[in-house]
């Protein structure tokens, strides 16, 4: 299989990437200009330098490639920092996903499209509606989801329309090595790391520890998103999650124990998020029955193999 993905030098992209390469498949990878050139994602990947908002230089880079796939991974994708780059986040997902829609249509090819989207979408969820499953409405409440429910709306436009085969997801919380640490998990890891190293004080100072959510490994979010492509039905949303929940807390708590010196852990209300919802927790029973997708790593090996990559990073 000839695979594209967009977004190739992201935190997913990178892992999603080694994936598909370990697999044997011809591998494509877009990335912003500021991200790299030809030859920043290794000798095995063709490297295409572009904005998906460039719609010339996105159709020619379908054309040149002609790929089977297409994993479209490249988005403004921080929930938080949407509200203060609104505009830089819906144009960014909402006319990047139009563009490589149609892109893709315009290869005449008709290549499987797979647009990666959020748990985000189905807003806030009373706790006795979950684990939510696909067949929930979607009420999304950042500009981010907003963008993701917006970009899913296209996709079903061309399934239905162009007959292309767009496949979904709505991924719910995932960490690993890698991570940038403008995410809880890997904010944690940071300091821990910085903590062992003797670069900052042995106090992590957090906000609301009471939130529970869906942690699922960045290597299991990769081998989903390909089983999709290859096991799943286009035109369905699936919920990319483990179905467990655990408290922001435990992850922390995790992340303690495995640090090689002792650290204090202060809470600071100030540091309260108003729109932290108490629960966010999904059902994978769609994409374990059509995929026969499970994920590998449990939370213990994902967070230590996260705190060991900020070591190295430091």
């Amino acid at each position: 299989m000839r695979a594209l993905v967009t977004g190739a030098a992201g935190f997913v992209g990178r892992h999603l990437t080694a994936s598909l390469l370990s697999q044997g498949h011809e591998l494509g990878g877009l990335v912003h200009p500021t991200d790299g050139g030809p030859g920043s994602l290794g000798p095995r990947i063709e490297v295409f330098p572009l904005d998906i908002l460039d719609e010339a230089a996105l159709g020619a880079a379908l054309r040149d490639f002609a790929p089977d796939a297409v994993f479209h991974l490249a988005a403004f994708s921080n929930p938080e920092g949407s509200w203060k780059e609104a505009r830089r986040t819906l144009e960014t997902n909402i006319i990047g996903a139009h563009n490589l829609l149609a892109a893709s249509r315009e290869t005449g090819r008709g290549p499987r499209v797979l647009l990666v989207g959020s748990a985000q979408q189905y807003g806030d969820v009373p706790a006795e509606a979950q684990p939510i499953s696909e067949e929930r409405e979607q009420r999304p409440l950042t500009p981010y989801a907003v963008s993701k429910t917006s970009q899913e709306l296209l996709g079903r436009r061309a399934f239905w329309s162009d007959e292309l085969p767009v496949y979904f997801t709505r991924s719910f919380n995932h960490t690993g090595p890698g991570q940038a640490d403008g995410y809880v998990s890997s904010s944690f890891a940071r300091q821990v790391a910085e903590v062992e190293r003797g670069a900052r004080e042995p106090v992590i100072r957090v906000g609301n520890l009471g939130a529970r959510r869906d942690f699922t490994d960045v290597r299991d979010v990769a081998a989903a998103y390909c089983a999709i492509v290859e096991k799943g039905r286009p035109g369905r949303p699936y919920n990319v999650c483990r179905g467990e929940a655990v408290s922001i807390g435990e992850v922390l708590e995790e992340l303690v124990r495995l640090s090689r010196v002792p650290v204090q852990v202060v809470v600071e209300p100030e540091r309260y998020h108003a729109l932290d919802a108490p629960l966010m927790v999904g059902d994978p029973t769609r994409l374990k029955a059509d995929t026969g997708w499970s994920p590998r790593y449990s939370l213990r090996e994902t967070l230590r193999d996260l705190l060991d990559d900020w070591r190295t990073r430091l």
